[in-house]
């Protein structure tokens, strides 16, 4: 029988009790039993494995001979051996689930995800060709772990242009996401001295990283003009985490009169904003607003992701710091890791200095705007008496109901139609309105599936 050349944890000592092909038999069965070597993996072809361990192939032929009669191997001429599919196995106690959701739904309106069939495959495989090719031997290394500066380079540039933002390169830090950028933060304010954090309200229902840090979050009012700066003003809050651009999950845009009246707070208070920059390049009907960071970069965090312009899983995000804080937040993620792949730095470089991250989004935004459009002619068909907001920019819709529905009840007769649905309720820290609000993203469904979606739901809800 033949098999591929690979590595087996195995040794023989030949000054043992046990004879060679009983060493042999033991080890592979103790990790066949113990999970080490799992059912249907192959295992070496009795000449390789002699030929590693430095004995006959006899011997090995043997011990093989007698690990199938046990069942514990399935041995076929002229195939590969293999641990068998009904190897005995020791007892392992039950695994916790896994805490995060990973169900797929046929018509999932839950916000967050963008459409992943549309990832830029091509181009992304040619951005990585071109990375490989510009990297030296050295950028292959533990160098440059606060991001590479070809990406921060072409980020400060972007992010000028596109969103407004006043950064040096040297102030952009790469991260896994807005997820890790969270974690750095709340460590990094907490060292600073911030006990108090205003968040929005409703805002992330995700909060455990700043209760965990020590912080006491403040709830602060969201309205149609975003969040109620005056109540800020009044509260004791050292810092804020907010959306300004397409607040989430409401979907308001901040106003100007409340932005320049943040900017002033934060320079009289000297706090420090946490500005999620999450989705603002997707705009259908106004004008493209700036970032907060902008206005006050000396007290803005600013931080983006690739997870809903590109796809979640390229794990790619940035910080734009404040000089103050940016030795502060380098220490943080120093304890953390050596940074993210530096090979998908320089691809997303690449991505964004050629014109293909432009053009990507260019593309995007027409797609999800014609799926907005589906939605709203659905809604308007099947649920008339619903209001909805939030729609200028983003990626999914606010669907308010002039009464409160059974809301768990109606998450659960979802599922059981392959429905994925969420409701604004749970985004609230302190009490939400009466009303009940159900969150639609229109992003990672085509728009028939949207159309039959929205009929769906409407017989859920009756």
């Amino acid at each position: 029988m033949s098999s591929r050349s690979f590595e087996l944890l195995m040794s023989v000592d030949r000054n043992g009790h046990e004879s060679l092909h009983a060493q042999v038999e033991r080890q592979m069965r103790d990790a066949i039993r113990g999970g080490t070597l799992r059912p249907g993996s192959e295992v070496p072809s009795t000449r390789d494995l002699a030929r590693r361990l430095g004995i006959s192939r006899p011997l090995v032929m043997e011990a093989y001979a007698q690990l199938a009669a046990e069942g514990y191997l399935a041995l076929r001429q002229g195939a590969a051996a293999r641990v068998a599919d009904t190897a005995p196995l020791q007892q392992v106690r039950d695994l916790p689930p896994e805490s995060f959701s990973t169900e797929i739904f046929r018509y999932d309106f839950r916000p967050g995800i963008p459409d992943l069939s549309t990832f830029p495959s091509a181009r992304w495989l040619k951005a990585v060709e071109a990375a490989l090719k510009a990297m030296t031997p050295n950028d292959f290394g533990y160098r440059q772990r606060f991001g590479v500066w070809p990406l921060r380079q072409a980020l400060a540039e972007y992010l000028g242009r596109v969103r407004g933002v006043s950064a040096d390169p040297r102030q952009i830090l790469i991260t896994s996401g807005f997820e890790q950028a969270r974690t750095l933060l709340a460590r990094a304010l907490s060292r600073r001295g911030v006990t108090q954090l205003a968040v929005e309200e409703p805002g992330y229902a995700d909060r455990d990283v700043w209760i965990a840090a020590g912080f006491t979050l403040i709830p602060v009012a969201v309205d149609k003009a975003g969040i109620d700066v005056a109540a800020l003003a009044r509260s004791k809050a050292q810092a804020v985490l907010l959306s300004p651009a397409h607040q989430y999950p409401t979907g308001v845009v901040m106003s100007g009169p409340r932005r320049l009246a943040l900017a002033s707070w934060l320079q009289e208070r000297n706090a420090v904003a946490v500005e999620d920059d999450y989705d603002a390049e997707f705009r259908y009907d106004r004008a493209p607003v700036g970032a907060l960071q902008g206005l006050a970069p000396e007290h803005v965090i600013y931080a983006g992701t690739s997870s809903k312009t590109l796809a979640p899983a390229l794990r790619l995000g940035w910080m734009v710091v404040p000089p103050e804080l940016l030795l502060l937040l380098e220490d943080e993620l120093r304890q953390i890791d050596y940074g993210r792949s530096r090979i998908d730095q320089f691809a997303m470089a690449h991505f964004i200095t050629t014109g293909d991250f432009d053009r990507h989004l260019h593309k995007m935004r027409a797609l999800y705007r014609d799926r907005r459009e589906a939605l709203l002619v659905a809604l308007r068909a099947e649920l008339p008496e619903v209001e909805v907001s939030g729609i200028s920019a983003g990626l999914h819709a606010a669907v308010r109901f002039p009464r409160r529905l059974n809301e768990e009840a109606i998450i659960e007769r979802a599922k059981k139609r392959d429905m994925g649905l969420g409701f604004l309720r749970r985004h609230y820290l302190g009490g939400a309105p009466e009303e009940s609000t159900l969150l639609l993203s229109y992003a990672n469904m085509p728009e028939s599936a949207l159309r039959s979606g929205v009929r769906t739901l409407a017989t859920i809800l009756d």
